[in-house]
């Protein structure tokens, strides 16, 4: 297990953090699985993924090709006493998805540029993301979030962003819908790359902290109208 941090940037307490320095925020990466058998070898050749039998996972260790990922808190700047540190989990439960879990959105979107160097698209595509649209407090913790994504709502996050914007451009004001506990979203990595990706979690993201200052009411479509406004 992970040891995690307190972050005391909240003025209502400590919000939970990674080793690395980042806001627990759960969220998985799906991927579309074609050949099981090269992505076996792709794993079996980084150094910076080991096999977990006792859950049946490979995991993605902070260490070796994923020492230059940068987070809040560097690799160097990590005590030894700590390493190695797990940032991603794989997991197969079906026979053609695949997921990366992981802890933060930050690792999520280092993980999604960092892999897609390794796993041809012929091997498996990004295709969905999910996320839980909660930080936590350090009571919080616990070794395995996967409960949570019991509750996932598949939504079309392009349908429902273009709505807010079109309402917006013609003066009429968005509707206040509260985000699902958690939601799974298209990608659309391969098509428009890593920064849409990289404004959906980090919108999400923002949510989650309002909602954390007690500003239980705040909605994706308040801070679409905040990025609008400006």
């Amino acid at each position: 297990m992970e040891i995690v941090t307190g972050d005391s940037s909240s003025s209502d307490g400590k919000l939970l953090a990674t080793i690395t320095g980042e806001l627990v925020q759960p969220v998985r990466v799906y991927y579309r699985m074609r050949d099981k058998d090269s992505l076996k070898r792709v794993f079996s050749k980084l150094k910076c993924i080991d096999f977990d039998s006792d859950r049946d996972r490979y995991v993605w260790l902070y260490q070796k090709e994923a020492k230059k990922l940068v987070f809040k808190k560097t690799y160097s700047s990590i005590p030894s006493r700590f390493k190695p540190i797990v940032i991603g989990s794989f997991f197969v439960k079906k026979s053609n998805e695949m997921y990366l879990e992981t802890r933060s959105i930050e690792r999520a979107i280092e993980g999604i540029v960092f892999f897609d160097t390794y796993i041809k698209t012929y091997m498996a595509e990004v295709e969905d993301i999910s996320i839980v649209n909660k930080v936590f407090s350090p009571k919080e913790n616990t070794i395995d979030f996967s409960d949570f994504f019991d509750k996932e709502l598949t939504i079309n996050t392009e349908e429902k962003i273009n709505k807010i914007k079109a309402n917006l451009l013609g003066g009429v004001l968005p509707e206040k819908e509260l985000l699902p506990s958690v939601e799974r979203f298209p990608s659309h990595f391969h098509e428009d790359g890593i920064l849409p990706v990289k404004l959906s979690l980090q919108s999400r993201q923002y949510v989650a902290i309002q909602h954390w200052h007690g500003n239980s009411d705040y909605t994706l479509a308040d801070y679409i109208s905040e990025l609008v406004s400006h």
